[in-house]
């Protein structure tokens, strides 16, 4: 990403008459029959084993089975092929991205799509990948790849760079990004949709603190960063990004974004496009829907850059966010009152779930707001 704006994928074979010399073409015939039946066998047995593994004490010398896994994360992918999942065993990975285009981790493999690839964390934010450097933790360039349950944290200015289409980027904790590099027109983010066609869906994840320190200070670091079209955001918590928790820019549009929270940030949720990339329409055709947007410095929800036609912002919270809504789509539905929160925390510690009394709980047609998966 190359930031520079100011906001910022049943032949048929006929059958032979075999020629019976005595009876022992019947016997080779059936012996053979058996051999394929076997080799069939030992296929099938193959095709249910595409589980490869990775643990702190792996080795990339190592197979990649459950009893001798690699070590790393980028050999497991070079190992793999569509349909296979990787499995991330409990520990610290550390990385390093010393300049602002390195990654921590590069995979290159794509999955199809009936057979993605997997990257999975065995226990639930367990996998620790801690980057050193002025990099890029994870850049993931395959399509058809599921990222999902990881923690990513440390000194670099993205979390998941993803230049692959057709992806899932679920459950992962990706805090206290640093961005040490500075605010820069490279740009930061704890997840980047950077690639070609877009339809990625980035759900459930929880953000916290990417680039804190440059709040009010750094207009090219998001929690959430959509530059390609037809994204899905949706139940993830965003907090304590320099900039937006979720953003649009360069070639988005056609995005839906719901039932997300975010607080804490410069601005809530920003719609728009602009620098390179951006489409002859702007950014159009987008639904934000349902989402709970609170204690945001500047604005709520705002359209910036170039904008389209047909963008609709329905049943969202906005609250104590300066400006909570300014766009010139459809805007119904808007709330402005205190969510309500369990527990609200400004450093992102708290319980964002809603009290029974919250205004943000209401029967309508369309879903009511919730925050994302706590």
């Amino acid at each position: 990403m190359n930031e520079t704006t100011s906001y910022v994928k049943q032949d048929h074979v006929p059958h032979r008459r075999a020629r019976r010399v005595g009876g022992d073409v019947w016997l080779r015939m059936a012996a053979r029959g058996m051999s394929l039946m076997g080799m069939a066998a030992l296929l099938a047995s193959c095709a249910g084993t595409r589980q490869l593994y990775v643990a702190p004490h792996g080795a990339d010398s190592n197979p990649g089975t459950q009893d001798r896994p690699f070590l790393t994360i980028a050999r497991a992918d070079a190992a793999a092929a569509p349909g296979y999942t990787i499995h991330v065993a409990p520990g610290e990975y550390r990385v390093s991205a010393p300049g602002p285009d390195n990654a921590g981790i590069d995979t290159l493999g794509s999955g199809t799509p009936s057979a993605r690839i997997k990257f999975v964390s065995d226990v639930k934010w367990g996998a620790k990948i801690i980057v050193a450097g002025t990099g890029i933790a994870w850049h993931s360039k395959g399509n058809y790849v599921d990222i999902e349950g990881f923690d990513i944290s440390g000194t670099g200015r993205h979390g998941i760079l993803a230049d692959g289409t057709h992806l899932t980027i679920a459950n992962n904790f990706i805090h206290d990004l640093t961005i040490s590099g500075g605010c820069t027109g490279n740009g930061g983010a704890a997840i980047d949709t950077n690639g070609g066609a877009g339809n990625v869906l980035i759900k459930g994840n929880v953000i916290r603190n990417i680039g804190y320190s440059l709040i009010g200070k750094c207009n090219t670091v998001q929690g959430i960063y959509i530059a390609n079209p037809k994204n899905t955001v949706v139940d993830n918590i965003v907090s304590g990004v320099a900039l937006a928790g979720i953003q649009q820019w360069h070639g988005a549009t056609d995005s839906t974004i719901m039932h997300n929270t975010v607080f804490g940030c410069k601005i809530g949720i920003l719609i728009g496009g602009g620098d390179a990339g951006t489409l002859p329409n702007g950014s159009e055709n987008n639904y934000v829907a349902n989402n709970i947007v609170y204690d945001n410095l500047t604005y709520g929800i705002i359209e910036g850059g170039k904008v389209g036609a047909n963008n609709r912002y329905i049943d969202n919270l906005v609250y104590l966010s300066g400006t909570n809504v300014q766009a010139a789509g459809h805007v119904s539905g808007t709330i402005s009152a205190d969510p309500e929160f369990v527990n609200y925390q400004a450093d992102g510690t708290g319980d964002y779930r809603l009290q029974k009394t919250s205004p943000a709980i209401r029967k309508s047609a369309h879903s009511s707001i919730s925050p994302g998966g706590h």
